[in-house]
């Protein structure tokens, strides 16, 4: 399978998302060399760090023309930084969460805002080249290990396929040391059009939902 496609389309993506969220936070995002590759299924929980690496990860069906999941995954060591960040008065006053993992409500608003921001964004970036409709779902939002994570994805994919074509990518901002991965995981059945879709030229003009 020819990946040259989808790695340009996975930069597209990642480049709008990147520039969606500094827009949001007032800082300058970096964004590192995006891949595309094919995985089989149980190589798939090793793409942000293994399986048993705990995150906070945002995840989102995406729905359309073409089918697929979309993750958002930050590193549980991540989230003082991302949330000082989005809801820095909340962060600097709190005194414990209020959901088992140590958020608040308001931190959980505030992260899966942040997952939409980037969803949307990435998923603007690809319908635009493509000429075809990418729509997100609501995130949901986890703190877990990777493994538990990724479980319903790679059994949805089991059931018609033993590998996964993976676009990926990461955004940092190098001051605080932020750093953020996207990977999103076409259904087998969008695969045609991702790869054999006429990619137009040019972004939208403006990045984000």
């Amino acid at each position: 399978m020819d990946l040259t496609r989808f790695y340009t389309l996975s930069e597209a993506g990642a480049r709008n998302a990147a520039t969606a969220l500094s827009q949001i936070l007032g800082r300058p995002l970096r964004l590192a060399v995006p891949w595309a590759r094919v995985l089989p299924l149980e190589k798939v929980k090793e793409m942000a760090g293994g399986e048993s690496r705990v995150v906070c990860a945002l995840s989102l069906k995406v729905y359309g023309e073409a089918r697929g999941n979309l993750l958002v995954i930050f590193g549980r060591e991540q989230l003082p930084i991302l949330l000082d960040m989005v809801v820095p008065a909340a962060w600097a006053a709190r005194s414990g969460g209020s959901d088992g993992h140590g958020l608040t409500d308001m931190e959980r608003s505030a992260l899966m805002e942040v997952g939409n921001i980037l969803a949307c964004a990435y998923l603007n970036a690809m319908s635009h080249l493509l000429g075809v409709s990418l729509l997100p779902s609501i995130p949901g939002l986890a703190v877990d290990m990777l493994g538990a994570v990724t479980d319903h994805l790679l059994i949805e994919l089991a059931a018609v396929s033993d590998s996964a074509v993976v676009l990926a990518s990461q955004v940092r901002e190098p001051e605080s040391g932020l750093k953020g991965s996207i990977f999103f995981l076409p259904h087998p059945s969008a695969l045609a059009i991702l790869g054999g879709a006429h990619v137009r030229p040019g972004l939208p003009r403006r990045a984000g939902p």
